[in-house]
């Protein structure tokens, strides 16, 4: 019986001028037949920034110049984070062959490294990811859920009576405070920790970037924490999301209840917006942080998972 991949051609290495708008273009025709997003922000960025001095690792699979799917590697904080791209109808699983083409064909990358961690992260609408990781040697590492809270009026009014007085971000003044803070409070985090100014400048550049949608603590002298916010436009499936994207407490100010004031600062600058849902990401094991979110109403609405590669 011939192979389902025996007419597939496989071409792997890290992103090119001449690869890369090829690639992105291929993962937005997915996005726009899905109707949502289906990159994470590192690996959108990564792939399209044409200055970083480490490129990710990307395999293609495709039959003559037709894209079939793709598996893209980032780098991030001394690990590696890999996301899969294919077209398949929501009724039915993409080809469990092509898929276990491109991720071996990063993992081939890898094989001869030493101490190499990969990260392979799944969407909650890929059910499919768990019995192909399975059989090319990932075990789940991590769960990340997604929690939701109703910005109504008494939700407002309760989070505005909590909140901690903030300002916003100041480009070219606060960066490197920014990263003291955040690199401090996620050092071993697997995405968040390790940031450098190039990482920072590519979320900054980005086009849903806002430098107010950053809040900052105290409002004067040295800042101890920060609530980076995010405003998500509506797709196919959701109306406007607002998230909390990124929030820190400096280790030496923790324990003193700012983290649940820099929530509640946060939340009270998208209701401002006008945004009426609100939402943010929180690890499955980080209780304390659970037991915070649910306190103030709110809830999970689905979650991802990650696998972590056990080597050959």
């Amino acid at each position: 019986m011939t192979s389902p991949t025996a007419n597939v051609d496989l071409d792997v290495g890290h992103v090119t001028p001449d690869n890369r708008t090829i690639v992105y273009e291929f993962c937005q025709s997915v996005e726009n037949a899905h109707g949502h997003r289906i990159l994470s922000d590192q690996l959108r960025l990564d792939l399209l920034d044409k200055r970083s001095s480490q490129p990710p690792l990307v395999a293609v699979a495709s039959i003559n110049t037709s894209i079939l799917a793709v598996a893209i590697a980032s780098h991030a904080n001394e690990g590696w984070i890999i996301e899969v791209v294919s077209h398949h109808d929501h009724s039915l699983s993409p080809s469990r062959e092509v898929i276990t083409l491109v991720v071996n064909g990063l993992l081939n990358e890898f094989r001869n490294r030493s101490n190499t961690r990969l990260t392979w992260w799944a969407r909650s609408h890929d059910p499919w990811v768990e019995h192909i990781a399975t059989s090319l040697n990932f075990v789940e590492h991590r769960k990340l859920h997604q929690m939701r809270i109703r910005l109504t009026p008494d939700t407002r009014d309760q989070i505005r009576r909590g909140s901690a007085l903030t300002r916003p971000f100041v480009l070219n003044q606060d960066e490197d405070d920014w990263l003291a803070i955040n690199n401090s409070a996620f050092a071993s985090h697997e995405e968040q920790g390790g940031w450098t100014r190039e990482q920072l400048a590519r979320r900054v550049e980005a086009p849903w970037f806002r430098a107010d949608d950053i809040r900052l603590y105290p409002t004067s002298g040295a800042i101890s924490a920060f609530c980076w916010t995010k405003r998500h436009e509506a797709d196919l499936h959701e109306q406007e999301l607002g998230e909390i994207y990124a929030i820190a407490v400096d280790p030496s100010a923790s324990g003193k209840g700012l983290g649940r004031q820099m929530v509640m600062a946060g939340f009270s600058h998208l209701a401002d917006a006008g945004i009426d849902l609100g939402m943010l990401y929180v690890d499955a094991e980080n209780t304390a942080a659970m037991k915070l979110y649910e306190s103030i109403g709110m809830e999970v609405h689905h979650t991802d998972r990650a696998y972590r590669w056990l080597g050959r």
